[in-house]
């Protein structure tokens, strides 16, 4: 998957405004359609005296440590004078200026007029600028992709990766994996480590390249020595499974341990568990518990699970029902099987809330369209007495079928009861049901990856 990322603005040294606009999504017009830019030339009051790098010089100075509101107008009367003589950098200067409201009142208008005479003058950073401002409302996303093309043509790597991130999204209109594919080759080759991530998940699952593990392990590499927190738990995988690299569980724990301290819940997860079972590592509870219990208060579905499981059955956690109704909910919520069940046997019992059969069976049913057999063997007993549900035989021989064949204890005992109740056509109906199964189960494991 890929990141949200934020496009930022691009500021020269007078400005220290920061601000950040998320990537829109819009429709497709084709740039070859663009129109020839249409360019209202800015004119200031009065004439120059200085050339015009001499006035964005004297601006720039005044602007950059103003000592009074003097400073301010006289360094904002040179940096207008230089923008009216078409230097690119006053040009640009001053549409920051604009676009943030700074020294001057706000006006996106002026901004964009500004950013686009610097910008056909080939001035890298007003052509990027320019495209983030088409991608606010009202939005041109024909535009937008053609300045930023140009400013990646001219290696410009927020550009480059930004411009994959337009052709990477299909609302746009634009959607084509050829061009991402190429502009997140050029950004990652430039160093730009959320382009290189974005690269590595490229080759590891097989989007618009083929399959490649060891150049997925690559550029998952090169972000993380960039302190990447994604890449460095995907290394880290790689590293463990032997895929793509060469196997190695110190490294993988190295890698974990990185992300987990950039803040990755699933690399907190990972070497939270491999300090309980002692695996790479000396064994070591205090930080096992630590290590899951931020992995899921990040949000970690299965460390929520696994500290939900602690505090049922009382391990390295006093036990509390309460407590572990509540982690079950938050896993279960994240369509995380394991606990969809848990949470499901716990309304079934009542335990830490009030029974409540119906619940238990929606929990159950979620778990067990994910082929969880303890959800299927529960699912189908209850429908086949009609506990929480309508009774449903057929139904419920389907859901005992299948936990039968995972050999789950007794579901094959308690299919076959059900089996005789059946009539003709419900078998043959049975029958159909469990072959259309098995080919949905074979084709989701010919589309598995690694997460």
């Amino acid at each position: 998957m890929y990141r949200g990322v934020c496009l930022s603005l691009k500021f020269s040294g007078v400005v220290v405004v920061t601000m950040l606009s998320t990537l829109p999504l819009s429709s497709h017009a084709d740039t070859a359609s663009l129109p020839t830019p249409v360019i209202a030339s800015y004119s200031a009051s009065g004439s120059a005296q200085e050339p015009s790098s001499s006035q964005f010089s004297i601006a720039s100075a005044l602007l950059g440590h103003p000592a009074n509101n003097d400073d301010i107008k006289r360094g904002l009367e040179q940096m207008e004078q230089s923008a009216g003589q078409g230097y690119a950098p006053a040009l640009f200067e001053l549409a920051n200026f604009y676009e943030n409201g700074v020294h001057v009142k706000q006006d996106v208008s002026k901004a964009a007029n500004l950013y686009e005479q610097a910008a056909v003058q080939g001035y890298v950073d007003a052509q990027y600028n320019l495209a983030l401002l088409q991608l606010k409302p009202p939005k041109d996303i024909t535009k937008a992709r053609y300045w930023f093309e140009k400013a990646a043509q001219q290696k410009d790597t927020e550009a480059q990766y930004n411009l994959a991130l337009l052709f990477d999204t299909p609302e746009n209109g634009i959607a084509d994996p050829l061009e991402a594919t190429h502009w997140f080759t050029q950004a990652a080759q430039n160093g730009h480590k959320d382009a290189q991530f974005d690269l590595g998940v490229r080759y590891l699952k097989g989007t618009a390249l083929p399959v490649n593990l060891s150049q997925a392990a690559y550029w998952f590499s090169r972000a993380a020595e960039q302190n990447d927190p994604a890449a460095a738990f995907n290394l880290a995988l790689l590293y463990e499974d032997g895929q793509g690299i060469a196997k190695s569980l110190d490294k993988a724990i190295y890698w974990y341990r990185k992300a987990a301290q950039l803040g990755e819940a699933g690399a907190q997860y990972n070497l939270g568990i491999k300090y309980l079972m002692g695996e790479g590592v000396q064994q070591d509870h205090t930080k096992a518990i630590e290590w899951i219990r931020k992995a899921a208060d990040g949000g970690n579905p299965a460390a929520q699970y696994t500290v939900g499981y602690m505090y049922d059955q009382g391990m390295d956690f006093p036990k509390d029902d309460e407590m572990a109704l509540y982690w079950y909910r938050q896993s279960a919520e994240q369509n995380y099987p394991d606990a969809q069940f848990a949470l499901a046997l716990m309304f079934s019992k009542g335990q830490g809330v009030a029974a409540d059969n119906e619940e238990a069976i929606k929990w159950f049913r979620k778990a067990a369209d994910t082929n969880h057999a303890g959800a299927e063997f529960n699912l189908g007993t209850y429908m086949a007495h009609g506990i929480g549900t309508a009774k449903d035989l057929p139904t419920a021989a389907y859901w005992l079928s299948l936990a039968a064949n995972q050999g789950y204890e007794h579901a094959a005992a308690n299919r076959d009861y059900v089996l005789q109740l059946l009539t003709p056509e419900e078998h043959d109906e049975l029958t159909h049901r469990l072959e259309t199964a098995a080919k949905t189960v074979q084709h989701q494991d010919k589309q598995a990856s690694i997460q």
